[in-house]
């Protein structure tokens, strides 16, 4: 059990390591390729060193109670999953990671599954895991420790706001795309718009002089021929945003490729698409 700030900071950052090494190799066996998985650029996963934390601090007690702590570490985990999911939402506007598709899972933020893995995790931490890693947070030398953690803290902060201004992009991004793409079928309902009135016109006027009608045709060609040029600049734009890739964003997509947009679902699903088709 972490007596200190010291000790709480220090057990939050090694989880957090050993959770991104956990989902670095859980990618590495699902995709065969690697995926520097989390929320930040840096090697860490926050929610595993805050899950894990919580587990620690709570459920102590309950370590001889193999049962109770198992059940205890499912709980506890779920609801700081989900709460993590459903917070980065609100505050981001992206679902990082989606759960829908599994049985038994909670508005796509948790499910069954790995509330489980979660839970026999945790369990294992406890019994296995955590006294080497406590013995050598007591093990480090106070003041070199201090000033170690220092540094990480600077660095965990510099990566958030840089993650933070990253998504920021992103979302953005992603309202030029859905701009872009809204533009373009407004003018082809404007076309389809200027073709019904034009053939209205002409039928209207077919018992006028031909040079009447002959001026309209003109008046009707030149129109399109306007409004071609702004879809081709229009589309040009739309592909210049498709093609458009800084490393943050890249990442953050590659980590997270269940992530959906609750603002611009489209402008999302068209760039995923867009990616995906390039690959092959």
């Amino acid at each position: 059990m972490p007596v200190s700030f010291y000790e709480i900071a220090w057990i939050f950052l090694i989880y957090a390591f050993l959770g991104w090494c956990t989902e670095v190799a859980y990618a590495a066996l699902e995709l065969k390729q690697f995926v520097n998985r989390g929320f930040l650029n840096g090697p860490v996963c926050p929610i595993y060193g805050c899950g894990v934390l919580v587990v620690i601090v709570i459920l102590t007690p309950l370590k001889k109670n193999f049962l109770m702590l198992f059940l205890g570490s499912v709980i506890l985990t779920t609801v700081i999953e989900f709460a993590t999911g459903f917070l980065l939402e609100k505050l981001f506007h992206n679902q990082w990671w989606d759960y829908s598709d599994e049985n038994f899972n909670i508005c796509g933020y948790v499910c069954l599954k790995f509330s489980i893995l979660w839970g026999i995790g945790c369990t294992m931490v406890m019994d296995v895991i955590h006294p080497g890693v406590y013995k050598l947070v007591k093990d480090i030398p106070r003041i070199p420790g201090t000033v170690m953690l220092s540094v990480l803290s600077v660095l965990f902060a510099a990566d958030f706001a840089i993650t933070f201004s990253t998504i920021l992009k992103f979302n953005k991004h992603l309202k030029l795309m859905d701009e872009a793409a809204f533009r373009i079928r407004e003018i082809s309902d404007e076309i389809g718009e200027n073709i019904y009135e034009g053939v209205t016109a002409v039928v209207e006027k077919r018992e006028e002089l031909k040079e009447s009608i002959e001026i309209k045709a003109a008046e009707l060609t030149e129109s399109r021929e306007e409004i071609e040029e702004r879809i081709k600049r229009l589309q040009q734009e739309f592909e210049a945003l498709l093609e458009h890739e800084s490393f943050g964003i890249k990442r953050l997509m590659k980590a997270f490729p269940g992530m959906k947009s609750r603002n611009y679902p489209e402008a999302l699903k068209k760039w995923k698409h867009y990616k995906n088709k390039r690959k092959i």
